[in-house]
């Protein structure tokens, strides 16, 4: 046994390590409280210094202390080890260590190193594999290994991919350390090496005149391990370790496997050349409690290796052991929530719970981010800010999303719905005044319904300025925040094409234009706060990186936007204040030291916590074991140590979602572990363990009642405000479906069109019109000869009006010259015996009743005027279907009701004129090209019809009783319906015998 053994001690899991660590330090040198600055204590991270740092502050209540130094391995300084030989020899110096190179420098290398083995992949899987990479190393220099013996790994009897796999990763084991030598500088992970191995090293020889505790590391990195035993053998030193289990049965310690959260400690060991006995255990006697015991059985059971797992049986007939189970079961809730939003808001119930107990601490820990993000949102309803110890990227952050939205608008030539995201955002001011931004804005959203525009700021001005439905006020006011977003952009447009520098530069400027105010020129904004302080600090070492040329060859263009996104995604935003003091959200790691008087373990899932092993994408299981990295499952044992750790606290509630996404979840292997040992101690129906009151509230947090059934709407107006004026296409709706004219014409409601608009048939039809319109205007009389080429050359300069990108029309063009061949055939046949005298033309006819005058109008798109006398009505249709019978029954009123009020003379100077045929045109650009639908027989008795209908339809809404039904015949549907929303059609919409349904005004 080495003498060093008596230097190392535990504190079990569960128990609060920093308390008890301060603690006894304190009651050590309470005669002398000057000794107690002697002391050096090593911490596995700062903010465990911070920890541990409170706990002394805390202890004391408020009285004046000299604190120990505090260091943490995982992240020692140059200052650090200075201090540490402090007072020996002049002579000794530090080895003589480069300085490190920033991860993001090393990344923006590698992503070009990668680039240059695959020059046709996108820059942004560069940079993605470039991290991937960078992660590998980090993971070879942890383990004290040489990055040139990964050209050795695959010998010829591994298969060949694996050969592909070597001959990339020469990356690294060739190029990256000629870089490395170019530059004089080392990575990060090999200084931290080798600053922790140089103190190692230094103490070994040099043992420091003062107390050395190290206290919370588990030493599963090989340097740490290596400082462990240099202290563990030093004169004043001890080591600490978190959650050793002293009682573990010797035959469960010879079988331990990498999955088990003692194997590291046995490793540790082994590496210190130290027995099991030699562990012994850290004053704490003033904090356990029998519970505790109890606990600490229950989860040496959990975690019993599955060589000796066959002790489960005897629990069945061991009356203590199902004792001590039991006692560890109080205060452990098990919760399986149905999916994550329930489980996000059962923990943040438990949370505000817990903190109506003054002074009571509550600590969520779960290695899943998404979650930890999703409690936060769910504390927000009562006003909690709780700390994410992990942070929030930067991307996420509403400024982060200001930097993307400025990237995307100006990368997509302004298109309409990245324009319009960015426009509303937050911090989009302009330089302009409230009330003129805002009015600007809303009239771009207007004229930005439908189409898209042409691409850029002066395809969008052009595009306002020609738009029909703006008045003038409303295009100066959206023209003037046009403007300013043209100055505001300058810089961008000025640094197109040229370095990835100036671009970052240019995008910086063009932010802060965007958000600048009348009241400030310092944008505070942009740099001030959490996120502002993370983002410009961000920048400013970004751009101090001279490769940042390399990205220069990338076409900015397409790829600038992808790049700049992959680059703040890692960047963490964490607030420095204003969260609850008395919460927090940690990670595994974060956690292993904290203690609070309610502590939850979320996402207790496989793939989640624990991690999944999965594979690794550069190497093999044999390859990695021949290489010397540790393998997969070695992070399924640390994350067993950590729920170790958190299981044994006094009161735990442990969470789960049995859904993830759409996807079934699968429960942690710790929790099958449990409900196996509790079945074996034959205890799974006498425990409550899964307290359903927690489950009950999340359930009912946001309960309504079942709202009443929708009835079918039939309102009824008063007289005076029903229409006194309809079109030929309305008369049709009011038929099928009266509510929409109620919301239409009534309460004045209209739908407005959506954001790029695809060109759908209606679209095509709009065009077809237009063209038609055009060439009748020119061609009144003669047709001209190739009239299908006129047709197409008419249709070219129509298509430059719709600012599309061509693609969009490649499969409509062949369409429209089946179009064009149809019409110029049928249209050549139909003018031998027709002439036309009206195109696009509006008509009007008034109708006399009881309560004045009902005017029906309408435009109709031709009328030609037979040689034999009478006129025909001509409707153009890009679809559709439109049978006689329908048009004879009344389903289909446009063309009768526009033959009425041709042979009344509402078209002008047409005058009266009997109507002979209705024809529509159907030029759907299948087969032919095009089809006539003629209607030529009993017009004068469907005009009959017609008119006795109509004038029964208006007489019939002329009683005040006579509800806007909606949808009165569900076997007469309309094609189209705006308003089936408003109209709430799918909640009481019914067929068959329930369609009587009665209907509320």
């Amino acid at each position: 046994m080495d003498e060093r053994s008596k230097n190392i001690y535990t504190i079990p899991a569960g128990l609060p390590f920093a308390r008890i660590l301060a603690a006894s330090l304190l009651e050590q040198t309470c005669e002398a409280p000057e000794q107690l600055s002697r002391l050096t204590i090593l911490m596995p991270t700062r903010r465990a210094c911070r920890v541990l740092q409170e706990a002394f502050v805390n202890l004391q209540k408020g009285q004046a202390l000299l604190l120990p130094r505090m260091q943490p391995i995982g992240d020692l300084e140059d200052d650090d080890l200075v201090l540490n030989i402090a007072g020996y020899d002049r002579g000794l110096s530090l080895p003589s260590l480069l300085p490190a190179m920033p991860p993001l420098q090393r990344q923006i290398i590698l992503s070009a190193l990668v680039r240059a083995k695959d020059p046709n992949g996108p820059p942004e899987q560069a940079l993605a594999l470039a991290k991937a990479l960078g992660h590998l190393m980090d993971q070879i220099y942890t383990e004290n290994l040489c990055l040139a013996d990964i050209e050795k790994l695959a010998p010829a009897n591994f298969a060949d991919h694996w050969q592909i796999t070597i001959e990339f990763l020469k990356i690294l084991s060739e190029e990256w350390p000629k870089i490395l030598r170019d530059k004089n500088m080392i990575d990060l992970a090999d200084r931290r090496n080798r600053l922790i191995l140089s103190l190692a090293d230094f103490w070994a020889q040099h043992p420091p005149a003062y107390p050395v505790i190290a206290a919370g590391s588990t030493g599963s990195i090989p340097a740490t391990a290596r400082l462990l035993s240099v202290i563990a053998g030093l004169p004043q030193g001890k080591i600490i370790l978190p959650g050793y289990d002293s009682d573990l049965d010797q035959q469960s310690w010879a079988a331990l496997e990498e999955t088990h959260p003692q194997y590291g400690f046995k490793i540790l060991l082994q590496h210190m050349n130290a027995e099991r006995s030699c562990v012994k255990p850290w004053p704490h006697d003033d904090f356990i409690t029998p519970q505790h015991t109890a606990r600490q059985y229950l989860s040496r059971e959990i975690m019993r290796p599955s060589a000796t797992s066959s002790h489960w049986m005897s629990l069945a007939t061991d009356t203590t052991a199902q004792q001590k189970i039991s006692q560890a079961c109080a205060n452990l809730s098990i919760l399986n929530c149905k999916n994550e939003n329930e489980e996000a808001t059962t923990i943040a119930l438990l949370i505000r719970e817990a903190l109506e107990v003054p002074e009571k601490t509550v600590c969520l820990i779960t290695p899943d981010r998404n979650l930890a993000a999703r409690v936060q949102s769910a504390c927000h309803r009562w006003g909690l800010a709780i700390d994410d110890s992990a942070g929030q990227s930067l991307e996420r952050t509403p400024l982060g999303q200001f930097f993307a939205l400025i990237a995307q608008a100006f990368h997509s030539d302004f298109a309409p719905l990245p324009l319009l995201a960015m426009l509303k955002h937050k911090f989009c001011i302009l330089n302009l005044e409230t009330a003129v931004r805002e009015t600007g804005i809303q009239n771009i959203d207007l004229a930005l319904r439908g189409l898209k525009p042409a691409k850029g700021l002066e395809g969008l001005r052009r595009h306002i300025q020609n738009h029909e439905h703006l008045s003038e006020a409303a295009k100066d006011s959206a023209l003037h925040v046009v403007h300013a977003l043209s100055t505001a952009f300058e810089p961008l447009q000025s640094a197109q094409n040229t370095s990835f520098e100036r671009t970052l530069k240019a995008h910086l400027n063009v932010c802060e234009n965007c958000a600048q105010s009348l009241e400030s020129t310092s944008n505070p904004l942009l740099w001030s706060g959490a996120e502002g302080q993370a983002a410009a600090l961000f920048f400013s070492n970004l751009l101090t990186i001279e490769d940042l040329k390399l990205f220069d060859d990338i076409p900015l263009k397409t790829h600038y936007e992808e790049l700049f996104l992959h680059l703040i995604k890692h960047i963490p935003v964490r607030p420095a204040f204003g969260t609850h003091p008395r919460v927090q959200i940690l990670g595994q790691l974060e956690a292993r030291l904290m203690d609070a008087d309610l502590v939850i373990l979320g996402g207790l899932n496989e793939g989640l916590w624990p991690p999944d092993s999965g594979a690794d994408p550069w190497m093999s299981r044999p390859m990695r074991q021949s290489f010397g990295l540790p393998s997969l499952e070695r992070s399924i044992g640390l994350a067993a140590h950590d729920f170790v750790q958190a299981f044994c606290n006094p009161q735990i509630v442990i969470t789960r979602s049995e859904k993830i996404g759409n996807a079934i979840s699968i429960p942690a292997r710790w929790l099958q572990r449990f409900n196996a040992v509790m079945e074996a101690a034959k205890l799974q129906n006498s425990l409550a363990l899964n307290h359903a009151a927690p489950l009950a509230w999340a359930r009912t947090l946001d309960y309504r009642h079942a709202a009443p059934r929708a009835l079918r709407p039939a309102p009824c107006p008063p007289l005076d405000k029903r229409p006194k004026r309809l079109s030929v296409t309305r008369i049709e709706t009011w038929i099928k479906d009266p509510y929409a004219i109620y919301a239409r014409s009534i309460l004045k409601l209209e739908k407005l069109k959506t954001i790029e608009q695809p060109m759908d048939n209606a679209a095509h039809g709009d065009l077809l019109h237009k063209i038609l319109e055009t060439f009748m205007t020119q061609y009144p009389h003669d047709i001209p000869v190739g009239m299908s080429s006129t047709l197409r050359t008419i249709a070219s300069q129509a298509l430059l009006r719709y600012d599309q990108d061509e693609s969009l029309w490649q499969f409509w063009w062949p369409k429209f010259n089946r179009i064009a061949a149809w019409l110029e055939a049928h249209e050549t046949e139909w003018r031998q015996s027709a002439v036309n005298i009206g195109n696009e033309i509006k008509g009007e006819m008034p109708i006399k009743t009881a309560l004045g005058t009902f005017t029906l109008s309408g435009y109709a798109d031709r009328i030609d005027r037979h040689d034999c006398g009478g006129g025909a009505i001509i409707d153009y249709k890009s679809g559709g279907n439109f049978s006689f019978s329908a048009m004879k029954s009344g389903d289909l009123p446009q063309l009768p009701l526009e033959a009425l009020i041709l042979s009344k003379g509402g078209f002008g100077k047409l005058g009266a004129l009997k109507p002979r045929s209705l024809q529509y045109w159907i030029l759907n650009g299948r087969g032919e090209g095009g089809q006539c639908k003629n209607l030529e027989d009993d017009i004068d008795q469907i005009l009959e019809t017609t008119d006795t209908g109509l004038r029964a339809l208006i007489e019939a809404y002329q009683n005040p009783d006579m509800p806007y039904q909606s949808l009165p015949r569900p076997d007469k549907i309309p094609r189209f319906n705006d308003y089936e929303h408003l109209a709430r059609v799918q909640e009481w919409a019914i067929t068959g015998e329930d369609a009587e349904m009665e209907s509320e005004p």
